[in-house]
């Protein structure tokens, strides 16, 4: 049976839920085996120019749930972009997408703009698209990219 993306989505949001009903908390142990694989977080490698915070220094990894890959990020870097660049590329060894990966992700917010867009290509590099010399992004915070890999 094929399942489209809401509801693997759907499934891994109500797998918390489903856990503790009856009033009884169960531990990791207790879920199926092999239900949620969830990678070790692995750094991006970055471009010169772009910063990594020292206290939150970009990071990648697969989760796999139900069968289906997820890409989750995390991280914030620092940079002067003043027009579309790529920022850095995927590690070593880190698993290449079959296609483009692309997700909306918070910048510095000015002129009332607060999100541009970063795309990992087949090959693993990894973009942002959105400033130009009028309104340069300054910072790219990744917490907020949970998409599907493959």
């Amino acid at each position: 049976m094929s399942q489209n993306r809401r509801s693997v989505l759907g499934a891994a949001l109500a797998l918390p839920a489903a856990l503790t009903v009856g009033g009884l908390a169960a531990t990791p142990a207790a879920a199926a085996p092999g239900a949620v694989d969830a990678g070790a977080w692995t750094p991006l490698v970055l471009e010169p120019g772009i910063t990594p915070n020292a206290a939150a220094a970009p990071e990648v990894r697969l989760v796999t749930i139900a069968g289906t890959v997820f890409l989750q990020a995390r991280g914030l870097v620092t940079c002067n972009l003043t027009g579309d660049a790529r920022i850095g590329r995927l590690p070593d060894g880190f698993a290449l997408p079959t296609g483009y990966v692309r997700a909306a992700v918070p910048r510095n917010n000015s002129q009332g703009i607060n999100a541009c867009r970063l795309e990992i290509n087949p090959a693993g590099s990894v973009s942002v698209f959105g400033g130009n010399t009028g309104n340069a992004i300054t910072w790219v915070q990744f917490d907020s990219v949970q998409t599907i890999w493959r």
